[in-house]
């Protein structure tokens, strides 16, 4: 089942916060004596408005949980009926803020050992955000002050201190960029296509005459493609090859609009562009041209096991469809990272009304810095490969520590006293 993960806790209640700005509320929680802080955990008192935080992001998990299983998303009133993992919801919410906030402590304390403190940029970040939600009602409302959203958004910037200390480039946990190049390389894919509908635009299929031509063309362009002498070429020839494609497409007449069979499928993952680089092809020497060689190119990220099954936690109402696309899904990434050789155009049945024309480049030959190898890029990616490890060595330290519940606080900021009705699982 996915879930949220509990580090983006205090991200994602915040956003919130602007979306519900200004609605109708009940009178705002205030703090007693007896109930500013909600828990102790290893000795360190966290605030209330942390935990109220916490249960906020809580309360989203048990929805999208609800959803899964009754597949339809549940109303505030539905809520407070519900059992999730054979809790009362109200239980199970708070149990999930608790976790929350010993990983909280966790990060707190583990920051301290290193001896670091956050950047200037950092805390200007910080403060910038605090003036933004500074007259935020949804905050204020729910008794999460101004000092609990700036220690929460600071131990955000603190987890990523601790990432990139342990997990980073050659870090304690971590590994060397040739390692991090290595493991991207069998993770990532470089391909090229083109996608090509046997419907028209209203989903009709074409005739077997037009099919039978289209496939005989298909072929021909395959073979175009595959008869370049260099691979450059050979990708340049995919471009030249889909314009022939829109082109033909346009003429069908049981097409009502060529282009919409060319547009790119969302089967696939990011689209990587790149700094243009002048065409040294053109034969015109008075004009200076730039073109990108990579505009039509994606990356396709390998799908591990645990992704692929849980791509099936689906609801009821979609599981038919979203069966047939994640199928299709599954297949078109096993085909990628299996058999398919390197600058070889090849014809691919994607489902029953697409075909592709498509082609697998080298990767290898990208990862440069001014490319796909960017900073950013290697920070995506080390986050990708250990962001288990990270949560299993920082979860494993948080789940040491004693924790003693104030039974008041928890008792006054049960999650449905909260103003939460209007609280959207995708607000």
């Amino acid at each position: 089942m996915k879930k949220i993960n509990r580090f983006a806790a205090a991200a994602l209640s915040f956003a919130l916060a602007t979306t519900f700005a200004g609605c109708d509320a009940p009178g705002a929680i205030t703090f007693g004596n007896g109930t500013k802080n909600a828990l102790t955990i290893d000795g360190y008192d966290v605030p209330a408005g942390i935990f109220i935080n916490n249960e906020i992001v809580a309360y989203k998990q048990a929805m999208y949980n609800v959803m899964l299983s009754t597949g339809k998303l549940p109303s505030f009133d539905d809520m407070k009926k519900e059992k999730i993992e054979d809790m009362d919801a109200e239980d199970w919410i708070q149990k999930e803020a608790t976790e929350t906030c010993k990983l909280y402590v966790a990060i707190e304390r583990e920051f301290d050992k290193l001896g670091e403190e956050l950047s200037d940029d950092e805390k200007a970040e910080i403060k910038s955000y605090i003036k933004t939600n500074a007259d935020n009602d949804f905050l204020k409302d729910n008794g999460i002050s101004e000092d609990s959203v700036m220690k929460t958004q600071t131990n955000i910037y603190k987890q990523e201190h601790l990432f990139d200390h342990y997990f980073g480039i050659d870090g304690e946990r971590g590994c060397s960029e040739d390692d991090l190049k290595e493991y991207f390389k069998d993770n990532t894919a470089r391909v090229k296509y083109i996608e090509i509908k046997t419907t028209d635009a209203e989903g009709n299929a074409l005739s077997d005459d037009v099919k039978r031509e289209l496939n005989t063309k298909i072929d021909k362009w395959i073979r175009d493609i595959n008869a370049e002498k260099t691979n450059d070429k050979k990708m340049a020839k995919v471009d030249e090859v889909k314009k022939e494609y829109e082109e033909y497409a346009a003429t069908l007449s049981t097409t009502a609009d060529g282009e919409e069979g060319t547009t790119a499928t969302t089967t696939t993952t990011t689209t990587t562009t790149t700094t243009a680089a002048s065409s040294g092809d053109s034969s015109d020497t008075a004009t200076t041209t730039t073109s990108n060689p990579y505009e039509n190119e994606v990356t396709v990220t390998k799908l591990t096991t645990t992704e692929a099954d849980s791509s099936n936690s689906t609801t009821d109402t979609e599981a038919e469809q979203e069966t047939d696309e994640q199928k299709a899904e599954k297949a078109f990434n096993e085909k990628v990272f299996s058999d398919m050789p390197l600058y070889k155009a090849e014809k691919y049945d994607y489902d029953k009304d697409t075909i592709y024309i498509l082609i697998k480049g080298d990767i290898a030959e990208r990862m440069t810095d001014d490319d796909i190898w960017t900073k950013d890029k290697i920070d995506a990616v080390l986050r990708e490969r250990y962001a288990k490890d990270f949560s299993d060595w920082i979860e494993g330290i948080a789940n040491s520590y004693s924790v003693e519940k104030n039974n008041s606080a928890y008792k006054r900021y049960a999650p449905f006293k909260l103003d939460i009705k209007d609280v959207s699982l995708y607000g």
